[in-house]
């Protein structure tokens, strides 16, 4: 009983990143506490019995750390009776792996419906620092809503599962307003305050206008920073964002909305990360940067991000294809080159037979040269791409 005002005040009268459905649920837990009508809520939502465990490392070097349950700026101690996750814990946890030596990449394991906004961006800022000097990616392990999902977009790579879901990208606030239960139980308070705004949302009086307008601009300053992180870490316009409408997208949709990179469970993001982290002996793997299976093929790749996440990742011979592909005036080949996991010296072959055959559909422009296609056929020894090309092979062979 003691802790129920501090419960109360976390929850009333305050910007949350938590979905409606579990706000519910913590007030239907709440209700009969504060003698109040319970709404209607999922019970099973209720049923939040985790503990907090120290993150474990496997033995690819992989560390654990959980983000699950309803998520506080601080638990105080009652995460381990309540299912709580503190974003101050799992900020803890992150650097500690971060700079762990026998660490080699983070995956997190994320079940959340959301929780509190403070502390939320911190924790999330964290992780994305740690994302710097270590793969950290993302199992949403079922659900990763509102704050649970501005940890997750944070990571390198989110997976989801099947029937798992993302979004709910929002912010809510509630006001309690007993002032009726007070008057059918013969109570009225009288508050004496000094400053305009002491006295806003008091439960037991119905608010103001102006009352609810300051706690609807925070709600709305909030949202924004929401909107502004999830398109910058995800690589999104903040109108795409916006136009979720704080929705929940669940497995293929969610990757199809760009929320997502890979549908898949848990195991199958650890067993993936465990063969990416794995030292080569013989080359790179190509099946490492190859697209999602089970997301939708892109009309347009983004080369330039695939470029860059093979250069980040020590892939130079995925980084000499788009190159070589880029220089011959038809970048796109490059996706096709790495679906069918050709070595950059096949891709050379391929553009080498493509650019001599005259009745060739896939018709290579070179940039050099701009109707050398339309023309007469040239000497290649003196072409400009295969110069290229064989200077970029005579690097790749050293």
């Amino acid at each position: 009983m003691t802790t129920l005002p501090h419960i109360a005040a976390r929850v009333f009268d305050t910007p949350l990143m938590i979905d409606a459905t579990k706000l519910n649920a913590v007030l239907a837990a709440l209700a009969p506490r504060l003698g109040v009508e319970p709404p209607a809520a999922d019970i099973a939502l209720m049923a939040e019995h985790r503990s907090r465990k120290p993150y474990a490392v496997s033995s690819a070097g992989i560390a654990v750390i959980e983000a699950s349950g309803s998520l506080v700026n601080r638990a105080s101690g009652m995460d381990a009776q309540s299912g709580l996750t503190s974003y101050e814990q799992l900020g803890n946890e992150v650097l500690d792996a971060a700079t762990d030596p026998q660490v080699r990449g983070i995956l997190l394991r994320v079940d959340s419906y959301g929780g509190e906004a403070n502390g939320a961006w911190d924790a999330a800022d964290l992780i994305a620092q740690a994302a710097q000097l270590k793969p950290v990616w993302a199992s949403v392990d079922d659900w990763a809503l509102s704050g649970g999902y501005l940890l997750a977009s944070a990571a390198d790579r989110v997976w989801v599962t099947r029937t798992g879901g993302v979004g709910s990208i929002g912010v809510i606030a509630m006001h309690l307003d007993q002032s009726g239960f007070d008057a059918a139980r013969g109570l009225s308070y009288t508050t004496v305050f000094a400053g305009d705004r002491k006295n806003d949302l008091n439960s037991h009086e119905p608010p103001s206008e102006e009352a609810l307008d300051v706690l609807a601009a925070e709600v709305h300053r909030l949202y924004a920073m929401f909107v502004g992180a999830v398109a910058g870490r995800r690589g999104l316009s903040a109108q795409a964002v916006r136009n979720t409408e704080a929705g929940i997208f669940h497995g293929a949709d969610a990757v199809a909305r760009g929320l997502a990179d890979r549908v898949g469970t848990f195991r199958e993001a650890l067993a993936e990360m465990s063969a990416q982290l794995q030292p080569t002996t013989g080359g790179i793997r190509m099946s490492d940067i190859l697209p999602a299976a089970a997301a939708p093929p892109e009309p347009t790749p983004n080369l330039a991000a695939l470029e860059s996440d093979a250069r980040e990742k020590g892939y130079a011979e995925a980084a000499e294809i788009v190159e070589l592909c880029s220089l011959t005036g038809d970048p796109s080949l490059a996706s096709e080159f790495i679906a069918r996991r050709l070595s950059a010296s096949d891709v050379r072959k391929e553009l080498l037979t493509l650019r001599a055959s005259e009745d060739s559909r896939a018709e290579i422009r070179s940039h050099v040269l701009p109707h050398a296609s339309t023309g007469a056929p040239q000497n290649l020894d003196e072409n400009p791409v295969v110069k290229a090309c064989a200077a970029f092979g005579a690097k790749g062979d050293r």
